[in-house]
């Protein structure tokens, strides 16, 4: 299920989309009586296009790109092949980063603090995104793009785990051809399973280099995202968002019980501070969002966001009140519980 953006699917660029775009059905059919004309599209580094649409008078009605759309496709030179991840806000602004015939984003020199508008990334800031294309007849293995492989495939982990926006973890092996490309297999059958996924299906995902993590999205042959949680056993425990190497942090962590997902960070300061370092990518959140966050001593909204000089977030302006009024030490080790893209629960130990 999308988190923060209301929708988001892909769309290649075929013959003939020059002068104009269609939107998948199904996202049209939802959105068209709603969405600001023209829309606000904004892409990863930054820049901000004003395009207009019209319906088309045939069923099933889409949405075309028309006004403004050649500027955007001549700007950033697309090409047959080419692919777009749309994420979309409503009512008015549209976010999408572009991919070439390789499946890899295209990196236009990203600027993502232009303005006020937020990065495309649904897990906050990544080393690389791309997405893979789950083959037919072959329900046992997925082929990760030869670039991606060829540049990271020396430091992947074995097995890799994979997360979801909804903080489920899936591990899965994989083994490099000799051509240098990965092979998903053991334990990928049951993700396919799991999460019903069929031939034609795209995953995307998100790989940050210095966590060593790998996200990724599911999108069914209409190019939208799935319900995830129409996947989900009822009753499960969720696991942890980024899985914490203290041993304390790690005890507390084994012994929390939710169906939520979570996160855990040890306090290693004497005295209230600013901010709190080493928070992991949010599923759902982008960089400079606030999080409201409670406990039985209040709630207090706090800036999700980067700090320059490290590679993690941070929770900022708003964390040095939540930390007095709940009297945080060093010592003290908390999980935020997740009970909405950005509303957390605090549980203090």
């Amino acid at each position: 299920m999308p988190t923060l953006a209301d929708f988001r699917f892909f769309r290649f660029i075929i013959p003939n989309t020059k002068n104009q775009f269609r939107m998948p059905a199904p996202f049209s059919n939802t959105v068209r009586k709603n969405m600001s004309n023209p829309v606000e599209v904004s892409t990863t580094n930054g820049q901000l296009w004003s395009i207009s649409w019209v319906v088309e008078e045939e069923h099933p009605h889409r949405i075309v790109f028309t006004g403004g759309w050649r500027a955007f496709y001549e700007h950033y030179r697309l090409r047959i092949r080419n692919t777009m991840l749309f994420s979309y806000h409503q009512p008015k602004f549209l976010y999408v980063a572009i991919h070439d015939a390789r499946y890899c984003e295209i990196n236009y020199g990203r600027n993502l603090r232009n303005g006020s508008l937020p990065a495309i990334p649904a897990h906050g800031n990544y080393t690389v995104q791309f997405f893979a294309i789950i083959p037919v007849n072959d329900p046992d293995t997925l082929m990760l793009p030869l670039r991606f492989s060829r540049d990271y495939g020396r430091s992947l982990p074995r097995p890799l785990t994979l997360t979801t926006p909804t903080g489920h973890h899936h591990r899965v092996g994989w083994n490099m051809e000799p051509n240098g490309r990965i092979v998903l297999h053991g334990g990928w059958d049951a993700v396919r399973e799991h999460y019903g996924l069929r031939d034609q299906w795209l995953v995307l995902f998100h790989y940050h280099e210095a966590q060593n993590t790998m996200y990724v999205m599911f999108f069914n042959g209409h190019t939208m995202e799935i319900n995830y949680l129409a996947h989900a056993e009822p009753g499960t425990d969720s696991t942890c968002i980024s899985y914490p190497t203290a041993p304390k942090s790690r005890h507390i962590a084994d012994r929390f019980r939710s169906t939520n997902p979570f996160f855990v960070n040890p306090i290693v300061h004497r005295l209230p501070t600013r901010f709190l370092p080493n928070v992991p990518p949010l599923p759902g959140v982008y960089e400079d969002s606030p999080i409201s966050i409670t406990n039985e001593r209040g709630a207090w909204t706090v800036q999700y966001t980067h700090y320059v000089g490290r590679t993690n977030e941070c929770f900022g302006m708003g964390w040095c009140a939540l930390a007095t009024a709940c009297q945080l030490r060093h010592g003290h080790v908390c999980v935020f519980e997740r009970l909405a893209p950005q509303d957390y629960r605090l549980h203090i130990y």
